[in-house]
């Protein structure tokens, strides 16, 4: 009977941790229900190899322990249709979230006064959450480098508790204010609808906490439109700390294991070394605008190693280009505290799903990077 009992608890563990990663590829639940999923088949794995329960013959016959995994099978199926059926609700959510965010901000423009400026083709955009002290600094590097010159900048608050959104009014910027809070990845994909609607032709996403210094925007958007030997422009462009000519701070030693360990992975994978995997220094052109800004093409909270990796098994092109960082300046890091080993779990899970989605994209034939999903 004890190794029956461990032998499914381990079986159960293993089958709900497939179940859900196919799930997250084929974006059936939510990734932080998935991630609740995923803790729990991780336990009922743990607890198949530890535990050693010597007596459970005396509580439990065969017959109970049927009817005990009957049991289950059942709650487990009904808890999946119901995490389903919020999944589903909480993206719809989101997407109105953004749209009524952006519409707000549409009228803010029209009820301002003054004549409205030609659009350029390079749109900034700065996520932020939180930043209030550190947006004057931001903006002195934006004059400074001159981003303003031949550039639209636009920051994304993401439903900030401080005075963000108004003092980047106060500094003369341009500012969508989120209705709630929505995560890294949601304010960006927020910018990024944004783009689509008013026709940018690239974008440069750069972090409103000082790490990433506006002089790398001009490299940036440069890269975006030179051509390689073979006469083609890249897709994506990452500012890197980590190639020649780059300045940066010091990475501690768990996350330039991390860091490592992604580089390993996206290399195995995809088949592509990508030094700095976890930069949020990018530059885009419209085709990728036109993907991630899709429902559900994008992740919501933590878009690094994971988006790298679906976008590099897509087939789209992927630069580098050494970059300027810095430490940051004020507020609080969004990986402090025991959110290193969450973002750690989460990117794995997540790379894992992706991994799994993209392989069924290539075997169904599917793997033209102008589907959506």
């Amino acid at each position: 009977m004890e190794i029956a009992v461990r032998m499914i608890l381990i079986g159960a563990g293993i089958g709900i941790l497939l179940l859900i990663l196919t799930a997250l590829a084929k974006r059936k639940v939510a990734e932080p229900l998935c991630l609740g999923w995923g803790l729990l088949a991780l336990l009922l794995i743990l607890a198949g190899i530890v535990l050693h329960p010597g007596r459970w013959n005396e509580y439990l016959s065969v017959g109970g322990l049927a009817l005990t995994v009957l049991a289950g099978g059942c709650v487990f199926a009904l808890a999946y249709g119901v995490s389903a059926a919020v999944s589903e609700q909480l993206m719809g959510m989101r997407e109105t979230a953004m749209q009524i965010s952006l519409l707000r901000f549409e009228n803010e423009l029209e009820a301002s006064e003054g004549p409205e400026r030609p659009r350029r083709e390079l749109l900034v955009i700065i996520p932020a959450y939180n930043e209030e002290e550190n947006i004057p600094e931001l903006f002195r590097q934006l004059d400074r480098a001159g981003i303003r010159e031949f550039a639209d900048v636009l920051v994304i608050d993401d439903g900030s508790a401080d005075g963000t959104c108004r003092r980047v009014r106060e500094l003369g910027g341009q500012c969508v204010s989120c209705i709630f809070h929505q995560g890294y990845g949601g304010a960006l994909q927020t910018g990024y609808k944004y783009a689509v609607q008013k026709g940018y032709s690239y974008v440069v996403q750069a972090d409103a906490d000082g790490q990433h210094d506006m002089c790398n925007i001009a490299p940036l958007y440069r890269a975006l439109r030179e051509r390689d030997g073979s006469g083609r422009r890249p897709d994506l462009v990452l500012g890197s700390r980590f190639l020649p000519g780059s300045s940066s701070f010091p990475v501690s030693a768990v996350k330039m294991l991390v860091i490592r360990m992604f580089r390993l992975i996206l290399r195995a994978a995809a088949g592509q070394r990508i030094t700095d995997p976890t930069s949020g220094l990018q530059g885009l052109n419209a085709r990728v605008l036109s993907f991630y800004s899709g429902y559900g093409c994008f992740d919501q909270e933590y878009p690094d190693a994971n988006i790298i990796m679906q976008m590099l098994m897509l087939g789209y092109q992927i630069r580098e280009i050494p970059a300027v960082m810095h430490p940051r300046r004020a507020g609080k890091s969004m990986h402090s505290g025991l959110r290193p080993l969450v973002y750690l779990y989460r990117m794995i899970f997540s790379m894992c799903a992706v991994y799994i989605r993209m392989r069924g994209r290539r075997e169904s034939g599917d793997a033209s990077v102008e589907q959506d999903f």
